[in-house]
């Protein structure tokens, strides 16, 4: 077995372990909703490892099955495709900011190394594991611009976040009602404005002005380094994004797509299940959901989601009657539809090229 070979199966083998680690967290879900169902929720905490492993395994197929069966199949796979859409618009929005570094990248690996990406968010800390593995994967296929590609998949993630905190934001004004009786969507909505705060500097220092750039002061001081060559070097390149108006009016476009489809994915899971809600309540709460479990705290934001969930949705108000074990559930399934596309991303991931160079034939960086 030559090395090429043996690299081959080490990385199926990788694969295969974590996408046993995707379905292992679905059917440990399905199992604590069943017993959480029955009243039996204490007795998942009483159990051993090996216990709730071995009763995850038993039961966990059979109750997925059940709990998809509840969805009408018509919401379902329409939720199921937003979710896929989604990504595939992700991976647009980075092309543009390819383009704007002057790599130009195929549609057919742009969308391969997304869908990877994706296979990655199920694992790693927050939703921006995948970035991670997207940086290094482009960072491998150019040799002259390295730090460069590294860098649209910082301002790509940037700038998706900013566009989802601004549609929570502007989805919080028809719903200033529950901020007004509800002190836990005060807490939830500082969170965002401050989030809010932090990406808005981010983008405007990075984007619009040359204060990190090689011909600041701070850029003179950092060039001094030899390991802060690469990062200067990016971080003057981030001021080409702020310059290039089709970048940012493009990618502001399909942030909105994306943003709708995100929230698209849960609405349509909620009328799936028959939830009670006001209609524009999920308007606001998935995207302040989304950007809050993006925050690495637990791996792929779990707990952070499912609490926010239900402690978003059971409140009190006229038109509304969720139970929490109906809001965990919304949750799950939208968490359920991500690692479904996250095991579809992991098959993707062993057909990922390697070694095939970024071409800049067709793309010029902006003058």
């Amino acid at each position: 077995m030559n090395r090429r070979d043996f690299g081959q199966l080490a990385r199926l083998a990788v694969c295969c372990l974590l996408l046993l680690v995707i379905f292992h967290a679905i059917f440990c879900n399905e199992a604590q909703l069943a017993l959480s169902d029955e009243g039996r929720s204490g007795d998942w905490d009483r159990m051993t490892s090996w216990q709730r492993r071995q009763y995850a395994w038993t039961q966990g197929p059979w109750m997925l099955i059940q709990t998809v069966r509840r969805l009408d199949p018509v919401r379902l796979t329409s939720a199921f495709a937003l979710c896929g859409i989604l990504i595939f618009l992700g991976g647009l929005r980075w092309r543009e900011a390819l383009r704007v570094q002057g790599l130009g990248l195929s549609l057919t690996e742009i969308t391969r190394i997304s869908f990877a990406a994706h296979f990655f968010n199920a694992f790693l800390l927050g939703s921006t594991g995948g970035d991670v593995w997207k940086a290094y994967a482009v960072a491998r296929l150019t040799h002259h611009k390295k730090a460069e590609a590294a860098l649209t998949v910082f301002v790509d993630r940037l700038v998706g976040i900013l566009a989802l905190l601004l549609f929570a934001l502007l989805f919080a004004i028809p719903n200033r009602e529950f901020f007004v009786q509800f002190r836990r969507y005060d807490g939830v909505g500082l969170a965002i404005l401050g989030m809010l705060f932090v990406a808005s500097v981010a983008v405007g220092i990075g984007l619009f002005t040359d204060l990190l750039g090689s011909s600041s002061r701070l850029g003179r001081l950092a060039i001094r380094f030899p390991w802060m060559e690469g990062p200067v070097r990016a971080l003057t390149a981030c001021r080409l994004f702020g310059r290039n108006i089709r970048f940012l009016v493009f990618s502001s476009f399909l942030s909105l797509l994306i943003n709708l489809a995100i929230v698209g994915t849960f609405v349509s899971l909620a009328m799936g299940l028959g939830l009670h809600l006001p209609s524009l309540l999920l308007w606001f709460v998935v995207p302040a959901v989304v950007c809050l479990a993006a925050l690495p705290i637990t791996p792929s934001g779990l707990g952070v989601r499912e609490n926010l969930f239900v402690v978003l949705l059971t409140v009190e108000f006229p038109g509304m009657g969720v139970k929490p074990a109906e809001a965990l559930t919304l949750s799950l399934l939208g968490y359920s539809m991500n690692l479904a596309w996250s095991a579809i991303g992991g098959l993707i991931y062993l057909t990922v090229r390697k070694g095939i160079p970024v071409s800049d034939a067709d793309t010029k960086p902006p003058v």
